[in-house]
Order: structure tokens, then sequence, then C-alpha cells
């Protein structure tokens, strides 16, 4: 095929690719902002064009064909190498610009990275960055995502990955509580109080504690259950119990003497820990916007 008929089809093509990913028809022209028959007359044209099936569909759902399989693989290494064309053209701007989409928790967006991201806005404005903030698992390629910031031991295979700085998680109970019920001594103590959980899986009923060699597990109740630390925090203000919270939601609480650190010895288990990592697409060229923001965040969570 000459270059004259090729250079039309490359829209076709990546709108090609758009589609396999997405699996739908739809969510690809809600992507692009176009209509889906406007999607489904690039890919009759496609396949017209190289006078092949690349697309099984019936009212139910959609496949590749054998063929449409090897055009995928092929039309989506020349996504990448696009997406690597504008990269080097953006790793040598020493003016930082360009857009950036960073996905974070919730918990950690709000209390830890939210002033650092403004601060970034105001000293880069020639970034456009927007936030992500979910708790499920982010695709980094469905969602469209550049950088992804977790608190993890198990980065994402695949990715670079880039540590920020570390997380513990912190048993704690206000003092008007302790003096009421004692200050438990041993994991086994807490067993008799009042333990705020997550309530995201029956796991979270049961907590573990390891000092050293020693590892303690206990099955933990409680008069109230709710996945979101400010509001835990709030009932571990009022003496309600006491609850286990990643580092950075309660530190200044602890500092200021509002709440105590309980079994203080012993490390608590459990997810919300570990170390804080961006992880971005591996690629020869790296965006500068990329590079610059991941470097902001270490400098100010080290």
């Amino acid at each position: 095929m000459d270059t004259n008929r090729l250079i039309p089809l490359l829209s076709e093509m990546a709108i090609f690719v758009n589609v396999v990913e997405s699996g739908s028809f739809s969510q690809t022209a809600k992507k692009l902002g176009v209509s889906p028959s406007s999607v489904s007359r690039s890919i009759t044209r496609l396949e017209s064009a190289l006078e092949e099936k690349l697309l099984e569909r019936t009212t139910r759902q959609m496949r590749l064909s054998s063929t449409g399989q090897e055009v995928y693989s092929l039309c989506s290494d020349m996504m990448n190498s696009a997406k690597m064309a504008v990269s080097a053209a953006q790793v040598d701007k020493t003016d930082v610009s360009g857009s950036l989409r960073v996905a974070a928790p919730k918990a950690l967006s709000r209390q830890v990275l939210m002033p650092f991201i403004l601060d970034f806005i105001d000293d880069y404005p020639n970034v456009s960055l927007q936030l992500k903030v979910a708790d499920h698992y982010i695709d980094p390629i469905g969602d469209e995502v550049d950088i992804i910031i977790m608190i993890t031991d198990k980065p994402m295979e695949g990715l670079i990955a880039k540590p920020l700085g570390h997380c513990r998680l912190v048993l704690c109970a206000s003092p008007e509580y302790i003096e009421q019920y004692g200050m438990p001594i041993h994991p086994q103590d807490i067993s008799g109080h009042n333990c705020l959980c997550l309530g995201e899986n029956p796991r979270d009923r049961v907590w573990e504690f390891t000092n050293n060699n020693k590892k303690v597990s206990i099955n933990v109740n409680g008069s109230f259950i709710v996945n979101h630390s400010e509001i835990r925090r709030e009932a571990v203000l009022r003496g309600v119990g006491l609850s286990v919270f990643p580092e950075f939601a309660i530190q200044s609480y602890i500092d200021s003497g509002q709440v105590i650190e309980v079994l203080r010895d012993w490390h608590v288990g459990g997810n919300y820990q570990g170390k804080i990592i961006a992880q971005y697409a591996q690629s020869k060229y790296i965006p500068s916007q990329i590079k610059t923001f991941i470097e902001y965040i270490q400098n100010r969570l080290v």
C-alpha cells in the first residue's frame, strides 16, 4: 500500500486499537467524543482497505479475528511509537509543560499529597494536572493514567517504580478511653476492648501484630465499623474505642496528645502500609513533567 493510501488509515488504526482495548464501540466513542456509528464506520473503512475482517461482532460480544490479532499488535506498537515521539519532543524542554494524569488513594491524596500537588501547580503553571482519586485498582493503560501512586510492598509488574516514602500502621486511642478502660500491654489485651474496624472484608476483624519473631493474631470486635480513616479518627478522638490508622492520618494527633499510640513495641499488620511508590510506564523517553513531578514529591516526602 502506497503512502497516499496509508496516511488516511492511521487514524482508523488508532481507533481500532482503542476499540480493542476498551472492548466497546460506545466506550471508544465516549472517549473520543464522537458517535458510536462514527467509530463503526472507521473500523469498516479499515477492514475494507485491508480487505480483511478484523473484528467478529454479534449483538452480545466482540472478538478479534486471527488476522485482527496480528493487526492489533502492530497497530498497538504504532500507538506506542507515537507516544514515544511525543515524549521525545518533550523530554528536553527546559520549561516543564504538558498534561499529567496522576492516580492516588483517597486518604493519601487528601491528607498528604494535596499540599504538594497544589505547590507543584503553582511552581509549574504550564503543566495541566489531573488527579484521579480512587482506592480501587487502576489500570495505567485502560484508565489513561501517567503516574499511579500507591502504598504497597508489591509494585505492579511491568511498570517503573520510584519510592516516594514509607507509611506504617499505628494503633491509637484517646487519653480518655485509656483512662477509663486501661492501656493494653500485650496484643491479647485488646480482645476485650472496643476495636473500630474498616469492615471492607472479613480479615479486617483480624488484627495481626509482630515483635521480632513473635506473631499474634487477634479477632477483634467493636461497636462501630467504617472504611473511612477521618470518620474513625473522629470516633477515636471522642473516646469511642481504639483503631488502626496509616501513620500520616494520625501522627499530628499523636504529637498534640489528642491520641495515644498503643502497643508501640509491636508492628501492626494490614493493608495501607509499606512503601509509598510512584509507578509509570516504561519508555525510552520519559516526559519531563512525569520526571519533574516524581522528583518534586520525593523531595517533600523523604
